[in-house]
């Protein structure tokens, strides 16, 4: 009861700020949405799993914008590029706040992540620091580091093909590592690559907002032995994996400096930067924080991307037939595609972007806030409200991609009478205005190589079951920030070309 008595309390609390904040201007209204309970809005039927599913449904019942209270806090759904457009790119000034995070920055300790800080000094320090290092022009600094890593990809797979989403992480995993950190994985059981599955695992969990103290902050002041805080307990001990995710590879480089084997990286980079300078605690802490932030978003979008695409390749067979087509044609059988041949492969470029449209690597997004009142197309917008991109929503978009459920690279080349369908970066794949995605040329790089790789070796065919039939690939996934496929065995590798040209 005394938990009970507290969420209350904390409900008339939020109702109370918010009905003495919220006042709408004559003329405007609020935009259309699920009306739930007087002022508090929706209590139950907030989704947490799979949220694009029903953003999508409520898009077709209301509009492409949605408006809805959950606890008295005011949320917005964007379901087309035209909304997210206009809003997070063209009024990118009041529309690049985040939201306030309680579990996950609060109570887990993952404030220092930049992803999740609000529009601030503090944000622009750190965006700043690792664009330095993640900016296009800094990419071909690293193709001998991604060549490295697909190489090793390619050859896991022919030595444990039951471990295709093992080798994927760990591909990932390793690029940002050595980027980083200076870091080779060398272990198919890496204790680095094993220690982001961990610390990141319940971070996807709470980013799907299921938890109550999200919605009544008050609660996070409840002591761990009291009923109902489960939560509590759980954010104790997830917050020493997140503190150990961010310092035991920032602390190996700075131990390994002192030795004459050291590799320099990132984070090296920086300290010899700051070296002798009054600031030198702050630079620490910067880029202690923004090599963590590599470690974990470069880790999970290029994994997902890869293993969305091979996927594809097992779904849609003529479509993999046609990429081996361009690349057979432009490199033979002598030897891998390299970055120099990228002009010369349109289609291989082209699939890149139709797996990021047809099985987006982050179907929502994190969320934006809005900071100050504002009015689009005759609806009042208040300050303080959570914005949310429905990518999932734009990319299903007809209008925008003919045949959506369809996997078609070639929508992304220039034909005869026609232009390229709307690139899915520009389309919000990698999120919007001043928080669009700072990694996304490093992670487009890594999937291009590795994809190029994979074809001129293998045929990817559908998983067999254990009568020998091939699986259905109507792949359930996870759900969360990012998205995963469940099953791990959907598809299976054939090797086509001997392992001797990994040493050309």
């Amino acid at each position: 009861m005394p938990l009970l008595t507290l969420t209350l309390l904390g409900c008339l609390a939020v109702l109370g700020y918010h009905l003495c904040r919220t006042r709408i201007p004559n003329g405007v209204k609020l935009p259309p949405g699920p009306k739930g309970l007087p002022f508090l809005g929706l209590i139950r039927g907030v989704p947490h799993d799979y949220a694009w599913l029903t953003y999508s449904k409520w898009a077709k019942q209301f509009g492409p914008v949605v408006y809805l209270k959950t606890y008295g806090q005011p949320l917005m759904i964007l379901n087309s590029y035209k909304t997210a457009n206009a809003l997070l790119e063209k009024r990118s000034a009041i529309y690049s706040g985040r939201q306030r995070m309680v579990m996950a920055d609060e109570l887990m300790g993952w404030d220092w992540d930049f992803l999740h800080m609000t529009y601030s000094e503090r944000w622009r320090k750190h965006r700043r620091v690792f664009a330095q290092s993640f900016q296009s022009r800094s990419i071909p600094g690293y193709h001998p580091i991604i060549r490295r890593a697909a190489l090793q990809l390619v050859y896991n797979f022919s030595v444990n093909p039951e471990r295709i989403s093992n080798h994927l992480r760990h591909f990932a995993s390793g690029i940002v590592l050595r980027i980083a950190y200076g870091y080779d994985v060398t272990s198919s059981n890496d204790e680095y690559v094993r220690l982001a599955q961990v610390a990141l695992a319940p971070l996807r969990l709470v980013h799907a907002r299921s938890y109550l103290v999200e919605y009544i902050p008050a609660l996070k002041y409840i002591p761990c032995w009291f009923p109902g805080a489960k939560f509590k307990r759980q954010a104790k001990e997830w917050s020493k994996e997140a503190m150990h995710f961010r310092d035991s590879p920032f602390q190996s480089v700075k131990d390994f400096m002192l030795s004459e084997a050291f590799t320099p990286c990132m984070v090296s980079e920086y300290f010899d930067k700051a070296r002798n300078k009054a600031s030198n605690g702050r630079v620490e802490e910067l880029v202690r924080n923004c090599a963590g932030v590599a470690y974990a978003a470069g880790t999970d979008t290029t994994f997902s991307l890869l293993e969305s695409w091979l996927l594809a390749m097992a779904k849609f067979p003529k479509v993999q037939e046609r990429a081996y087509r361009e690349l057979f044609s432009v490199i033979g059988t002598n030897r891998l595609p390299d970055f120099s041949d990228r002009p010369s492969l349109p289609y291989l470029g082209a699939m890149v972007l139709e797996t990021l449209r047809w099985f987006p690597t982050a179907p929502t997004g994190v969320p934006h806030t809005v900071a100050q009142d504002n009015i689009y197309e005759n609806y009042f917008i208040p300050g303080g409200t959570t914005v949310i991109v429905n990518f999932w929503a734009i990319s299903r978009d007809s209008e925008l991609y003919p045949d959506p459920d369809e996997y078609m690279p070639e929508r992304f080349l220039p034909g005869e009478g026609k232009q390229p369908q709307l690139d899915p970066a520009e389309a919000g794949a990698f999120g919007f205005g001043r928080r669009i995605c700072p990694g996304r040329h490093l992670g487009m790089s890594s999937a291009w190589l590795a994809m190029g790789y994979i074809l001129a070796l293998y045929e990817i065919s559908p998983g067999l079951d254990e009568n020998g039939d091939k699986f259905r690939l109507d792949a359930e996934t996870t759900t969360g920030i990012t998205m995963y496929l469940f099953s791990k065995h959907l598809f299976i590798l054939y090797l086509i070309q001997g392992l001797a040209i990994l040493r050309t």
